[in-house]
């Protein structure tokens, strides 16, 4: 057994991690983050990695990329409180992880010729772009003038991660697509209590909401991901193009 690929040790690991994570939030047990939050990402990057290197094609290095990104982001977050420019550092680097996120679903897309499914991804799509535009709206205006342009670049390019994951519809399979839907839906939502928290009022269970979301969020994209070069109708079709 290669520990590096299997599953239900590295997701177990991955929700102690959480876990531990949110008790030194909630607790304000710095050190405990401190350990934690980068081991988050490191791992599953890891599980990732080794599930998915034997395929290594663009969509697997694009959300690989995220992953990575992600970890940075999540560092320089860890030391917001000690200077204010870490946030914009996180918040670079997060906008470069969903740029990956962005740019491996549009992979998928331009893989498909299929025209099924169309409207219903168009249709979630809309509704994805619908709440992206409304929370700006309610948000910006909370926002210090110097900020207001990263964040909403940021906002933006979220929204578009989530729009091109809700258009996989009817062009990957269908565990694939609700996984990484799911997960993009609860990054959203985590960035979106994140942006609240700091901007328009503080909630008191920012400090375990926005990392459960967050948690859960990017270990549903890489599942799905795994989930649709790992199917084995994906790996005879990539066998067939390939000779």
């Amino acid at each position: 057994m290669d520990i590096r690929k299997h599953t239900p040790l590295n997701l177990g690991l991955y929700a102690a991690l959480l876990i531990l994570n949110i008790i030194g939030e909630v607790n304000g047990a710095r050190w405990l983050v401190y350990l934690t939050k980068p081991l988050l990402m490191g791992l599953l990057g890891s599980w990732f990695f080794f599930n998915s290197r034997r395929v290594g094609d663009r969509f697997t290095l694009l959300v690989q990329a995220g992953l990575f990104f992600s970890l940075l982001g999540d560092v320089a977050l860890m030391f917001q409180h000690i200077d204010e420019f870490n946030f914009l550092l996180g918040l670079s680097a997060f906008f470069i992880a969903q740029l990956c996120y962005a740019l491996a679903f549009a992979q998928n897309l331009s893989e498909s010729a299929s025209g099924r499914g169309l409207m219903m991804g168009a249709l979630l799509a809309v509704l994805v772009a619908a709440y992206g535009a409304f929370f700006a709206l309610e948000i910006l205006p909370r926002v210090d003038q110097a900020l207001q342009p990263a964040v909403l670049i940021y906002a933006i390019a979220i929204c578009t991660m989530g729009m091109l994951a809700a258009l996989r519809y009817g062009r990957t399979y269908r565990e694939s697509f609700w996984l990484v839907l799911i997960g993009a839906a609860f990054f959203i939502t985590s960035d979106s209590l994140l942006a609240i928290n700091r901007f328009a009022r503080p909630l008191d269970h920012a400090p375990w909401s926005v990392m459960v979301t967050y948690g859960i969020g990017q270990v549903l994209i890489a599942a799905g991901a795994l989930w649709h070069v790992l199917n084995p109708e994906e790996i005879r079709r990539k066998a067939a193009l390939s000779t």
